[in-house]
């Protein structure tokens, strides 16, 4: 299909995007002023570790993803298989 062009104020046309792009503007970018490249890059690095790790996602039950995560792998164990 290749890359749709969404015009500048239709943002449901791409609800999903819009809503992060919203969150780190407000979250991130707005609450920074920053001197450098590196400066800049560290305060994105840590929102996305915290959005990645920490933030409790809807899609996902309201859970942080290592609860998700944690309680995938106490569910299920890996079985050891080999053929002879």
């Amino acid at each position: 299909m290749g890359i749709a062009y969404i015009p500048p104020g239709m943002p449901w046309n791409n609800g999903y995007i819009e809503s992060f792009n919203r969150r780190l503007r407000t979250e991130c970018l707005n609450r920074h002023h920053w001197t450098s490249l590196l400066e800049a890059r560290m305060a994105v690095g840590d929102f996305k570790a915290d959005h990645n790790l920490r933030h409790r996602h809807s899609a996902l039950g309201y859970r942080m993803p290592a609860e998700c995560v944690a309680a995938y792998t106490d569910i299920h164990h890996p079985v050891d298989c080999s053929i002879n």
